[in-house]
């Protein structure tokens, strides 16, 4: 009978073993880690997102019929600003404490791409510009970019009240 007890337990512990010490299986965990990962962000990001259309819904003080044109067109601004950026993902940016292991050559080509990066979203903003006005009065369009800015700057506050204040450093 004691046998047989050792015997389950040490097939028990091999079996369990085998199981996560298996390459499929850890990745497999990994996959499920990394889903949850995405679809964590993918709700915050819903969330901000709604949270972004009641703030300036309400600091526009849109009516129903100015909600029903802007939209749309704000959600199609927002979509080919969101592929700009994925867009210029690419575009380097340097840390300061590696700008002086450039050449003149490769400092140059960066300026000139966060150029023509700023200069696409001018354009696009440009161009929106216009269709905003098309479908709200000057004044509203003018609170709409004030609206943007104090949403950013309220998320920017809420992540800055999440984070722990880093220690001060030693000065030597």
């Amino acid at each position: 009978m004691k046998s047989t007890l050792l015997k389950i337990a040490a097939t028990s512990i091999l079996l369990t073993l085998a199981l996560l010490l298996h390459p499929n299986l850890s990745s497999a965990q990994q996959d499920v880690k990394k889903d949850k990962s995405q679809y964590d962000k993918q709700a915050r990001h819903e969330q901000i997102e709604a949270q972004k259309i009641a703030f300036i819904t309400q600091e526009l003080n849109l009516t129903p019929e100015e909600a029903k044109v802007f939209w749309p067109v704000y959600n199609e601004y927002e979509a080919k600003r969101h592929e700009l950026k994925k867009s210029f993902r690419n575009v380097e940016y340097i840390h300061k404490d590696d700008m002086d292991k450039l050449t003149e050559k490769e400092a140059s080509q960066i300026l000139d791409n966060q150029i023509i990066e700023a200069q696409k979203f001018l354009d696009l903003r440009k161009e929106y510009h216009a269709k905003f006005k098309a479908v709200l009065p000057a004044v509203k369009v003018l609170k709409l970019y004030g609206a943007e800015r104090d949403f950013q700057k309220m998320l920017i506050d809420k992540i800055r009240q999440h984070k722990p204040t880093p220690p001060p450093a030693d000065k030597k």
